[in-house]
């Protein structure tokens, strides 16, 4: 997959740690309450509505915070994978699946070890992610990427990226490539055609 695509399907996909010390699993299963709630909301609103720079910082002052930092760790790691930070993002978020072991960290993670090419990881992750919710379009999308990476199980990887294809455009042109390497011209015209139908018909529905 040529790096031009891959820039243009996760580019709306999801800081080396210091020391902070040890979370303990009894921090973690505390809710996010008072400052620690009101620090990952005010950084997820700045993230949300453009402000990156402020979402990251805000983020950053929220590491210091033992009940925060799992989730702003989390947050982190899925923004410099968004934008194209993948060994950074890898670092965070080999410390997410860790502390905050949910199906997005897991899925996130395969994604970020997909880029670096290391395919039996990054499968090992995404099947993590679909145990613990096997219903998410974009972690279906990450597994069928590393099966086509791996190369030995393409009707599989097919499978998945049609069933996530309805939710997650991005999957019809993966879809695409795919056929375009195989020299199925139709099948991959057709998958074209696909994505900007389904990427009006999401558009217009969230209106």
């Amino acid at each position: 997959m040529s790096l031009f695509l891959r820039a243009a399907l996760f580019s709306s996909f999801a800081v080396t740690l210091s020391a902070q010390g040890v979370v303990s699993v009894e921090e973690l299963r505390r809710p996010l309450t008072g400052n620690s709630l009101r620090a990952i909301s005010t950084a997820q609103e700045h993230l949300k509505s453009g402000q990156r720079e402020r979402g990251i910082e805000e983020l950053r002052q929220a590491m210091n915070d033992p009940v925060a930092m799992p989730y702003a760790i989390s947050i982190l790691g899925a923004e410099h994978l968004k934008t194209g930070q993948t060994d950074t993002a890898l670092l965070e978020l080999e410390q997410a699946v860790h502390l905050l072991p949910r199906p997005e960290n897991h899925s996130n993670l395969a994604l970020a070890l997909y880029r670096t090419g290391n395919t039996e990881r990054g499968l090992g992750e995404v099947r993590k992610a679909l145990r613990l919710d096997p219903g998410k379009s974009k972690t279906r999308l990450v597994l069928g990427l590393l099966l086509l990476q791996q190369g030995s199980h393409d009707a599989q990887a097919i499978r998945n990226l049609e069933a996530a294809a309805e939710e997650v455009p991005r999957a019809h042109l993966v879809l695409a490539q795919h056929y375009d390497q195989a020299g199925q011209a139709p099948e991959a015209e057709r998958e074209r055609r696909a994505y900007e139908v389904t990427s009006i018909g999401l558009l217009a529905s969230a209106k």
